[in-house]
């Protein structure tokens, strides 16, 4: 189940990480449009994560949750800010430029990157969050690489994109190794194990499909630059 949970949290950093990278470097609404159409089902992993920590480990649930409440709440601010942006920016009648839910996304992304990096500076140092040189140094580590990260998708920088996912599945596997990890009895297990592995193929295929619907076009049914 570790091994599951490792890979629901890391897809979710390498693919969240992708919208609130782009929401931080967007040039305006054609940059969003990009990503936009694969927001949601990129989201989806943290769902699937959070699920199988309560349900699998409930006893780090509510020990992690509590020692990093701080930057775990300011990540979802910004997931907050982004989600709403990149919903609300269908509504918008000005083709270009950048406007306020252009600045609303780029508070988020950063919001949620900054969040996210503590937090696993967090749980690499252990106990109750503290701002240190280990936090600050993550949390800004993985502002610069979300950064780089949305810059090298909408950009079509390919084996950029490669590099920066293999180094946010590092850090984040990296902090996941210092938690000392406490499986639920084995009763919950034997419900929490098969609807995990069950719908993890789901997940997979949903997120294949809707990348491959929209690798060229954005909801406006533009084609994407090169």
């Amino acid at each position: 189940m570790t091994f599951l949970l490792a890979l629901l949290f890391g897809g979710y950093f390498v693919l969240g990480g992708l919208d609130y990278g782009v929401a931080l470097v967007s040039r305006g609404r054609a940059d969003l449009d990009r990503v936009a159409p694969v927001f949601l089902g990129n989201e989806v992993w943290l769902v699937g994560a959070v699920g199988l920590l309560f349900g699998a480990y409930p006893l780090n649930e509510g020990e992690l949750l509590s020692q990093q409440r701080v930057p775990v709440g300011v990540a979802l601010l910004g997931v907050v800010l982004v989600t709403a942006a990149y919903g609300l920016r269908l509504f918008r009648r000005t083709p270009g430029g950048v406007g306020v839910l252009d600045g609303v996304a780029r508070i988020g992304g950063a919001l949620a990157l900054i969040g996210w990096g503590a937090t696993l500076g967090g749980l690499w140092q252990g106990g109750d969050f503290q701002v240190t040189a280990v936090t600050g140094g993550c949390a800004l580590g993985l502002l610069a690489l979300g950064g780089l990260h949305g810059w090298a998708f909408v950009s079509r920088r390919w084996p950029i994109l490669g590099g920066t996912s293999v180094a946010i599945l590092a850090l984040t596997f990296a902090a996941g190794s210092a938690v000392d990890w406490h499986v639920a009895d084995s009763a919950t297990l034997d419900l929490v194990r098969p609807a995990a592995y069950a719908l993890l193929p789901l997940v997979l295929l949903a997120q294949a499909a809707t990348w491959w619907m929209f690798r060229t076009r954005h909801p406006r049914q533009a084609p994407v630059a090169s």
